[in-house]
């Protein structure tokens, strides 16, 4: 009897987690300057904005992955979370590192090749973390003390180019939260390495259905 009525709670549970999160995905944020081109982008839904070139993709099957920069504006919850002591640069170097080995499991796993030179062949990825925000723990139900939903995310922009002529092939502009319902022990950040998941699994996707 105990167990079916666990069973319920951690159902009433997620069904209450995915209300929440409908109702408060974050809103695009607006262009930080790190896209070569703006202006392909389309809007997907409330917290999206792409391009994507399918064909001129399929073109390729090696990748140069740069570096995964932060770019934060002043007024962003990240650089708030910098000023407070929260969000150290360690943090920052961490989850930068976290997002670009993502990006290459996600080129390899795909089949294709992460190369470290420009070439005819050759795009490149440029991304770049825009903004960050810590995991909240918001209780859902008071009598299962272990149950909560995970507030937190990221947002992001990146783009695919020809190494060679620059020409840009496809770019997201996006703010995701994380997805899933955490439980004791969740960390300050890992609502937006989920973020980063997501996207990396999206694009791993998206460029096997390239081929």
């Amino acid at each position: 009897m105990r167990g079916a009525i666990k069973s319920s709670l951690l159902v009433a549970a997620a069904v209450a987690f995915g209300l929440i999160q409908a109702g408060c995905e974050p809103e695009t944020k607006t262009e930080s300057g790190f896209l070569s081109d703006y202006t392909r982008l389309q809007k997907s839904n409330e917290s999206s904005m792409q391009f994507i070139n399918t064909r001129e993709l399929s073109r390729f099957s090696r990748f140069i992955v740069d570096p995964v920069e932060m770019n934060f504006s002043p007024d962003s919850s990240a650089s708030q979370l910098q000023e407070k002591g929260v969000l150290s640069e360690e943090t920052v170097s961490d989850l930068a590192n976290y997002m670009h080995d993502s990006i290459v499991k996600a080129v390899e796993t795909s089949g294709n090749k992460v190369v470290y030179r420009p070439a005819i062949d050759v795009a490149r990825i440029r991304a770049a973390i825009t903004d960050l925000d810590v995991t909240k723990m918001t209780s859902l139900l008071p009598s299962a003390k272990v149950i909560g939903a995970g507030v937190g995310g990221a947002s992001l922009e990146a783009e695919i180019i020809d190494s060679m002529t620059k020409q840009q092939i496809g770019a997201i502009v996006e703010s995701r939260r994380g997805s899933t319902i955490p439980f004791d022990g969740m960390g300050n950040w890992d609502a937006a390495k989920q973020a980063m998941d997501q996207w990396a699994q999206r694009f791993q996707k998206r460029l096997e259905d390239a081929k």
